[in-house]
């Protein structure tokens, strides 16, 4: 494939902003790939070069891409960094320079996907002495066969800046468009089944009934490639198997460990009665407020992953090395939080220690200073069977079995109740001990993954007055404020929460309080490396901040409550709706664990105001 044929669709998605058109146009390019080299464009499409859990990051430099540019145009570097302060974006710079360039290449050839992918992933890969240059000159070989389009997407690629605002649900929807065809001939049950529902409207036009008929495929086909992406996030990898054996490719793809499994998140309500009510008889577990590890075994080899399918497993040895003394089995994968604990005293630090663990240096010094414990709560696979499909207190008993003795692994402290009372007390004791508050389970509920559903309520601390549960918003931009903290370069925050069904982040707050001196210069020089000239593709917002940034940054909010609001969009469904927003929000943290899509949702938001409201009404004996 022609990396021509890609940067025009990389140009036409970018111009475009409905997604129905920008699902066309991926459908289109995926179908028109090579199975030899489709998982490349898919990586390219969602800006990476492999999975999340792979761990391939180019991190390029500004300043070594400038120099690639300057090599090949012959122009200065100087020249090149005043046309960048001008146009803000340096895939721009690259298109404008390369269309005036003072000097021809000698050699220079047609450039194909393989060869612009294969040279970042040298790029990524490159490291030691001379690799600067190395990479530097990998950049200008790409660059020097570039025609002015191509130049533009070789250069955002290395500085993970792409700016499509696509998302994986939209690739997703999008590889069900070529599928729809095929899906009668190979699932010729289901496909009747959804006809025979459409049967019964019979006020449909022919060509209605068969819009909607394809429509209601291609959900289903999403659907099972979901379920795929859910036990095995490789895009890549399934794009691969699709194109090569079509819909029954995905039959291959199975549950790995080493690969992390999407997982399941858990809903909200306010009070242990209402969990009652929801669940009946449940089991009740402490809420750690600590990290949330993914631990995989496969024999002597152990691999840890982050909540956001980040390999983590260097950072902490200490767990590595429980493991592998603790857990029994030859080969699973299971959840579990950990937290710091203070030897001495046997006490959990806070997060804020906690999170000190997250670290690729000085790792051996803070696992000795810091140490954690890990608490069990779920086991998804045991010894080469998938366990999900199994109720909770099935996967809780086999859990608990491959458990050895010994100080640093062990199940979450847990009851089993179907009282409010009970409940409550547990509750109670779980705060009481510096946790967040509790987690209660359906004991029949298979796991979810990579869903959130009511198979999981949390209920952690409130407080009066305010919201009783905190929210995770993603930064979308930011003001520079005034008076005093005018010298800080930031005084607001812009902040979205994530709305699935759209694939876009919708405003939800302007954040001004709960931000130290630290704090405010701390951030300003974070974002100020995601700043772009214009919002971002993926960010629907009302709201004009001094800069927008990518939406990559995730914080910790607490407000007062959610409100009605004609400013925000979180919410919006059509144009004269009123969105929603959170009175009196006050940054508490940043949440380095988590990734964009694991924000708050829209849908959760809504929940929470609903929620929110009936405890008003309940309090004021309405």
């Amino acid at each position: 494939m022609k990396f021509l044929s890609v940067a025009k669709v990389f140009e036409s998605i970018e111009q475009k902003s409905g997604r129905l058109e920008i699902m066309k146009l991926v459908s289109d390019a995926f179908s028109s790939a090579d199975a030899s080299e489709v998982a490349e464009l898919v990586y390219l499409l969602q800006g990476k070069l492999g999975p999340d859990f792979s761990g391939i990051k180019i991190g390029m430099g500004e300043r070594f891409v400038e120099q690639s540019i300057a090599k090949v145009s012959g122009f200065p570097v100087s020249e090149i960094n005043a046309v960048y302060k001008k146009l803000g974006d340096l895939g721009l710079v690259g298109q404008e320079v390369l269309k005036k360039r003072k000097q021809q290449a000698f050699f220079s050839q047609e450039l194909g996907l393989k060869k612009v992918f294969d040279n970042m992933l040298k790029i990524a890969r490159a490291e030691g002495t001379g690799s600067q240059e190395s990479k530097i000159k990998l950049l200008a070989e790409l660059l020097n066969s570039a025609s002015p389009l191509e130049a533009k997407f070789i250069v955002r690629i290395p500085l993970e800046e792409l700016r499509l605002g696509l998302g994986d649900p939209t690739i997703m929807d999008a590889m069900a468009l070529v599928f729809v065809a095929d899906f009668p001939k190979d699932f010729s049950r289901q496909a009747k089944e959804i006809e025979s529902e459409l049967k019964v409207n019979k006020d449909k036009k022919p060509e209605e009934w068969i819009e909607e008929r394809d429509r209601r495929f291609r959900m289903r086909i999403r659907e099972m490639i979901e379920e795929k992406y859910n036990v095995y996030p490789d895009l890549g990898k399934i794009s691969e198997k699709l194109k090569e054996n079509g819909l029954a490719g995905l039959a291959a793809i199975e549950i790995v460990p080493g690969i992390p499994i999407r997982p399941t998140a858990a809903e909200r309500l306010p009070s242990a009665a209402e969990i009652i009510e929801k669940l009946g008889k449940c089991a009740v577990e402490a809420k750690y407020d600590g990290f949330r590890l993914q631990c995989h075994k496969s024999g002597d080899k152990v691999t840890i992953f982050s909540r956001n399918s980040e390999n983590v497993t260097a950072m902490f040895p200490e767990v590595v090395d429980a493991i592998k003394s603790q857990i029994i089995a030859k080969a699973a994968i299971f959840e579990a939080e950990a937290i710091a604990f203070n030897v001495k005293t046997g006490e959990f630090f806070p997060f804020q220690v906690t999170i000190q663990r997250k670290r690729k240096y000085g790792v051996s010094e803070k696992s000795t200073e810091y140490p954690l414990r890990l608490f069990c709560f779920d086991l998804m696979f045991l010894e080469g069977k998938n366990l999900m499909p199994l109720p909770f207190v099935e996967r809780r008993a086999e859990l608990s079995k491959i458990i050895a003795s010994g100080e640093r692994i062990s199940l979450t402290k847990s009851i089993i109740t179907e009282k409010v009372e009970d409940l409550e007390k547990f509750f109670d004791e779980s705060v009481s001990q510096g946790l967040e508050g509790i987690i209660a389970k359906d004991l029949n509920a298979p796991y979810i993954a990579g869903a959130r559903k009511f198979a999981w309520i949390k209920l952690k601390r409130s407080y009066k007055g305010e919201l009783s549960d905190t929210v995770d918003v993603v930064i979308v931009g930011y003001f520079v404020g005034q008076g005093k903290r005018t010298q800080f370069g930031l005084g607001g925050l812009l902040s979205a929460v994530y709305n699935p069904d759209k694939d876009r982040f919708e405003t939800l707050a302007k954040i001004g309080t709960g931000m130290t001196e630290q704090m405010l210069s701390d951030l300003e020089s974070t974002l100020s490396k995601l700043k772009v000239k214009t919002r971002p593709k993926n960010v629907e917002s009302n709201l004009e901040p001094d800069f927008w940034v990518e939406p990559k940054l995730v914080a910790e909010v607490r407000a007062d409550e959610i409100t009605k609001s004609p400013v925000h969009t979180a919410g919006v469904v059509q144009k004269d709706d009123e969105g929603f927003a959170l009175r009196f929000p006050r940054l508490i943290r940043l949440r380095i664990d988590k990734a964009p899509k694991d924000a708050t949702t829209v849908k959760e938001i809504i929940s929470m105001y609903k929620n929110q409201k009936s405890t008003q009404v309940e309090e004021n004996g309405v």
